[in-house]
């Protein structure tokens, strides 16, 4: 996968993401919305069930701060690029690149 396919994921999800929670203040209404609204970026994203990645994601996770839910944002982010999609960055790369994104 190329770097543009990459960086266009990202930010795609994160202003997606961002959006969304601004309006509403509801992450796991933010990130539902964002993954629904890109996966038409990647084929790969197609087949992603957004309240199973969450469930998967938020298992045995409690969110009390609004810096958890923003961290946690990143985690789904960097799970759809790297484990569902492919990435030849690493793990600790793709939150950095991702959490300069994530705003909210």
């Amino acid at each position: 996968m190329s770097v543009s396919i990459e960086s266009t994921l990202i930010l795609e999800m994160s202003a997606a993401y961002n959006a969304h929670f601004m309006q509403n203040a509801n992450a796991g209404e933010a990130l539902v919305h964002m993954m629904e609204m890109c996966n038409s970026l990647h084929p790969k994203l197609r087949s992603v069930n957004p309240k199973e990645v969450l469930a998967l994601l938020a298992m045995g996770k409690t969110f009390t701060s609004r810096a958890q839910l923003r961290n946690f944002a990143v985690d789904v982010i960097v799970y759809l690029v790297g484990d569902v999609v492919g990435s030849k960055y690493s793990h600790s790369e793709l939150i950095e690149v991702t959490q300069q994104k994530i705003t909210s």
